[in-house]
């Protein structure tokens, strides 16, 4: 059996997926913020699947995500020095499993169908290297 993975990264501060919003009518709806940050991960997953030439799977899958969060500039040298190398890890806001569910909505219908087909999650979030910057990555992987 073959392994197959597929890597990208969606730069910016990862976000996590706001909560739905309701009109006078009682009609939900996810906020645009979250539609937006949603959009993106589909545009950069759909790029790197295209980039690869596979289709969307149908198949049970694997997916690991790392949130690489932005250190606070209002932090000390000695505190910002801190969280660069990991000995600080993110506690504030947005919270790890909002990120997971915006991060799977945004590659549901490229990579998979839906996110039911996820079978396991790794996540964490960390603080970034400065010179590198906020970003997302998602990895998902299932055999073949």
């Amino acid at each position: 059996m073959e392994l197959i993975k597929v890597e990208f990264e969606v730069s910016g501060q990862p976000q996590g997926k706001g909560r739905p919003r309701f009109t006078r009518n009682g009609y939900a709806y996810t906020p645009e913020k979250t539609r937006e940050y949603e959009k993106r991960i589909h545009a950069s997953a759909w790029h790197k699947m295209r980039e690869l030439k596979l289709d969307t799977i149908e198949k049970f899958c694997h997916v690991e995500i790392i949130a690489f969060m932005e250190i606070p500039k209002s932090w000390t040298k000695v505190k910002r020095l801190e969280a660069e190398y990991g000995a600080i890890l993110p506690t504030s806001k947005p919270d790890l499993d909002n990120i997971i569910k915006a991060a799977l909505d945004g590659a549901e219908g490229v990579i998979y169908f839906s996110d039911t087909q996820v079978t396991s999650i790794n996540a964490k979030k960390v603080y970034c290297h400065p010179d590198r910057g906020p970003v997302l990555y998602m990895s998902v992987s299932w055999t073949v």
